[in-house]
């Protein structure tokens, strides 16, 4: 059996300009908190989306558990439609919120079953640094069901599954974010 942990990155400064924004103060704090939940755990292994806030939520528990993080494209943030304006990524994402899964969108689809593959080839227990559409797209996988939005992880929760017999379960869902997502 192999233990996934699905981390949600801590609080980004996101502005409709930025590409690829790095953590704030709270963010920061956020990860450092994670860190200290896990002082007595035995480490595992530890992965992040190339995104720097991912990155650098990772960065306090790889100081503890003194682990290199391995840098994993497939659970990097969901991709924009072709020519989509970095301003109107926002909107974009809170309309897929309430919607499914389209099997037409082939970047799409290419993109869940990228992340797919990478969860199911995993040998050993590890912990990767994603994002809210990443774990998203994983509980829908694994529940078999459309809806985009299985739940709304909080910044720096949890996700928790099992990789067993080439079959992944969820076993606990992060912590819920009680205000605006996005």
């Amino acid at each position: 059996m192999t233990r996934i942990l699905l981390i949600r990155h801590g609080e980004a400064a996101k502005t409709p300009e930025s590409v690829d924004p790095d953590l704030t103060e709270r963010g920061w704090q956020q990860a450092r908190r994670l860190a200290q939940h896990f002082t007595r755990t035995t480490p595992i292994a530890l992965a992040s989306s190339p995104k720097a806030r991912t990155q650098q939520t990772a960065q306090p528990l790889a100081q503890l558990w003194q682990r290199p993080v391995t840098i994993e494209q497939a659970v990097t943030e969901i991709p924009s439609p072709e020519g989509l304006p970095l301003g109107e990524r926002r909107n974009w994402i809170r309309g897929l919120l309430d919607s499914n899964w389209d099997e037409g969108d082939r970047k799409l689809v290419d993109w869940r079953r990228g992340i797919a593959r990478y969860l199911l080839q995993l040998e050993r227990d590890t912990a990767i640094f994603c994002h809210f559409m990443v774990i998203n797209s994983v509980v829908a996988h694994i529940r078999g069901d459309r809806r985009i939005q299985q739940f709304r992880p909080d910044y720096a929760s949890v996700t928790e599954l099992r990789l067993q017999g080439g079959r992944l379960e969820v076993l606990r869902l992060g912590e819920e974010r009680r205000s605006r997502i996005l």
